[in-house]
């Protein structure tokens, strides 16, 4: 008769035969490109009591494919922000046809989120951690228009371009970005790369797109509301450097209405 040791010796032999000779089954990895107008929702990610764009989604893509499917997005917006191009990934264990899946989708989300592109993808590729860099564009609107009242920010006063265009200079480059942080950010670093900076005016409407490696929570709209601040005279042009020096945030420091921010790029590495 096996002693007692040499008995659980076996079962234990036996549990790991049995889960190596289960059968592992394939994963596929999809991306998504999303186009959402955030006016209705409480942000991208999922949250207890707030109606967001991921809950919808993984509703949707859960009825759909009659499995529970969690998706990982590239970036994620805050509430009453909205996306041209935001990069969503799930997996399957089986593959689809791509063309008719998107379609199908479409049909069953509400018509303020598409999905403009479903593709297949490597299995190693990430959604958020391959990004090389993404384009974030705040709208402000100068003219009488309700139209824009839920994508731009209305500013009656004249706002000096020129004053805000030198001043945000100083922040091209890497830098911690600390000053620049909402409380809820929960990256470890703050040190980020901005890329390129472009401030616009056409007839009354005023884009200012910002493009780097990632961003801070809150950190897009506490810049613009700065650059605001130097354009309407409140502040001097080296304000925008004096924020930068600080690397914390000050409590008197505001951010821009949320309303104005568009995700519009995200490009992969």
């Amino acid at each position: 008769m096996a002693s007692p040791k040499a008995k659980r010796v076996k079962d234990l032999q036996i549990k790991r035969a049995a889960r190596a000779s289960k059968e592992v089954l394939p994963s596929f990895n999809y991306l998504m490109t999303l186009m959402y107008d955030g006016s209705n929702y409480g942000g991208y990610g999922k949250q207890k009591h707030q109606n967001t764009i991921q809950d919808t989604l993984n509703k949707v893509l859960s009825d759909y494919f009659k499995e529970e499917i969690v998706t990982i997005e590239s970036s994620r917006t805050d509430a009453k922000v909205h996306a041209l191009d935001q990069k969503v990934m799930f997996k399957l264990n089986r593959q689809i046809n791509t063309n008719k899946v998107l379609s199908s989708l479409n049909d069953l989300l509400p018509s303020d989120i598409i999905i403009k592109d479903l593709v297949k993808v490597r299995n190693d590729f990430h959604s958020r951690y391959d990004v090389l860099n993404k384009t974030y564009m705040y709208q402000i609107n100068q003219n009488l228009d309700p139209r824009l009242s839920k994508y731009a920010w209305y500013i009656k006063e004249d706002l000096n371009i020129q004053k805000m265009i030198e001043a945000c200079q100083c922040l091209l480059g890497k830098h911690d970005f600390n000053t620049f942080k909402s409380g809820k950010a929960q990256s470890e670093s703050s040190v980020r790369t901005i890329n390129d900076i472009s401030i616009i005016e056409n007839n009354g409407l005023i884009e200012i797109s910002i493009n780097g490696d990632g961003f801070l929570y809150n950190m897009v709209r506490l810049i613009v509301k700065a650059l605001v601040d130097i354009g309407l005279g409140k502040k001097d042009v080296l304000y925008m450097k004096e924020l930068l020096d600080l690397k914390s945030k000050p409590d008197h420091l505001e951010s821009a209405p949320a309303q104005g921010l568009t995700l519009m790029k995200i490009n992969y590495k």
